[in-house]
């Protein structure tokens, strides 16, 4: 049998993807090399974006009421004092979803795969490693190490930052010269203790270290490893406990996972080789200062997904295709510079350094400047397939409507026309678009009526995948606006 689609790697990326697909009706294989789901939390913070991506699926519902509040981040000195403040954005919320919520990634691994078993047109292999590729004008085929040959007319490689698939395709990797090591440890309250009560990076020159609460009794240290110190060494139970002693003690909580990493900052040249395409941790991996290693894994899933899809039905062509790289890539490269500079600032070990650091800041601080909201570090979508328009490349608004259903689930999920009021429409047959004005929409919160305004919009025109497409500021802008999209489509 010949697949439209191969997915290796079930991951939360990977089998969000395969998710993905086969909401779009296509016949998908998801593969995975090991017999079971890994056990044990890894990412801990998931955003609007991300909760996004999964409601279209129906994965966010089930997590709901899984997801704690993620709080606060505060950025402190050696002395206590506070540096910088990250916050999440506050309601009403944009997308309908928290701006950032915490969660156990078992927990989402486990919806995300009994969700895929619930599609008829996808097929699920466990214990199913690829050992070869090789690539035809029509499909690619892959080799698992039984021997075993599977076709697909594209194969997604979402198989992590050891990718085999990225080695097989011999795909080459820039350095954004980033490369630390540290220790994650993740623990379980087991009775009260003070601890702080929001998320905290310690820009200690002694030892940079971040806590994290996650949602219930789930609370994760990250500790840097000094120069001399061994990596293997810090990461025994015994020298685990000595780092955690400022803060807690054997029988405060338990431990759940102890986890030696090399925090890295690379993002691969090139995301598509042929009939190969790269995603998440296997096109790129951020350190986790940001909170956006997943994040935007999950945005890679669902700029590719509906691209794909369009171009496998035969409504796009392969330019559409290509435009999965032109924009992610740059995009995550530029997420993964901001995390970069935020590393270097939690991370600076040399004390005179660190005390010019805490002036500069303690000076911004008294100024006003040291509170920031999470969201507004994260750039835009650039390029690629948008129109140049105020808000093109951006998240799309999704209002709580009439019935307190969100606007994805009543519009679904295609190319939609939000509209301040009714105008006449041009015809669009290869966009197959859903409209509707504000008075049809019912918003509870004038949410999306207050983005068009900010954005002196008359219209703004949704990707698929949720992503502003473009703007006009008035009827007469509507026309060339659509004819844009259709040329993208080409």
């Amino acid at each position: 049998m010949r697949y439209d689609a191969i997915v290796v790697g079930l991951g939360p990326v990977g089998a969000t993807l395969a998710n993905l697909l086969a909401a779009e009706g296509l016949s998908v294989l998801a593969l995975d090399r090991d017999a079971r789901m890994f056990d044990k939390p890894r990412a801990i913070a998931i955003d609007q974006e991300s909760l996004r991506i999964l409601q279209a699926i129906g994965v966010a519902e089930r997590m709901e009421s899984r997801l704690g509040a993620y709080k606060p981040t505060e950025y402190q000195n050696a002395a206590g004092l506070p540096l910088r403040r990250i916050l999440p954005a506050p309601p009403p919320w944009p997308l309908a979803w928290p701006s950032y919520a915490s969660f156990v990634q078992p927990e989402l691994d486990a919806c995300l795969r009994d969700r895929l078993a619930e599609w008829p047109n996808v097929t699920i292999r466990l214990a199913a490693e690829v050992t070869g590729l090789t690539q035809h004008a029509d499909h690619a085929t892959l080799t698992l190490r039984d021997g075993e040959a599977l076709d697909a007319r594209y194969v997604l490689a979402c198989d992590g930052g050891g990718s085999t698939m990225r080695r097989l395709l011999g795909a080459t990797v820039e350095d954004m010269a980033f490369d630390e090591p540290w220790i994650v440890v993740d623990t379980l309250l087991q009775r009260d203790v003070p601890l702080p009560p929001t998320n905290v990076q310690y820009c200690h020159p002694s030892r940079p270290a971040t806590f994290i609460n996650g949602p219930g009794r789930l609370k994760r240290w990250e500790f840097s490893i000094l120069p001399g110190e061994d990596l293997a060494t810090m990461a025994t139970e015994a020298s685990v406990w000595r780092l955690l002693a400022p803060w807690v003690q054997p029988g405060d909580v338990s431990l759940w996972r102890i986890a030696p990493y090399r925090f890295h900052a690379v993002v691969v040249d090139e995301w598509q080789h042929g009939r190969v395409l790269l995603a998440g941790d296997a096109a790129h991996q951020t350190p986790p200062f940001m909170g956006q290693g997943l994040n935007q894994g999950l945005r890679d899933a669902v700029n590719l997904a509906w691209k794909l899809a369009w171009v496998l039905r035969g409504q796009a062509g392969q330019a559409l295709l290509a435009s999965y790289t032109a924009e992610r890539r740059p995009n995550v490269r530029a997420v993964i510079a901001i995390t970069k500079e935020l590393g270097l600032i939690i991370g600076e070990r040399d004390p005179a350094r660190a005390a010019e650091r805490d002036a500069r800041m303690l000076a911004e601080w008294a100024a006003g400047q040291g509170e920031i909201v999470r969201q507004d570090m994260l750039p835009p979508l650039q390029g690629g397939c948008l129109h140049a328009s105020p808000g093109a490349g951006a998240p799309g608004p999704q209002p709580w409507l009439a019935g307190h259903r969100r606007m994805d689930d009543v519009l679904g999920r295609g190319f939609r026309l939000l509209l301040r009021e009714a105008m006449p429409l041009p015809a669009t047959p290869t966009l197959h678009l859903r409209s509707a004005t504000l008075a049809e929409l019912a918003e509870e919160d004038g949410l999306l009526a207050a983005w068009l305004t900010r954005h002196q919009a008359a219209a703004v025109l949704l990707r698929p995948d949720g992503t502003v497409f473009g703007t006009t500021h008035n009827a007469a802008g509507l026309p060339a606006l659509l004819a844009a999209a259709e040329a993208a489509l080409l």
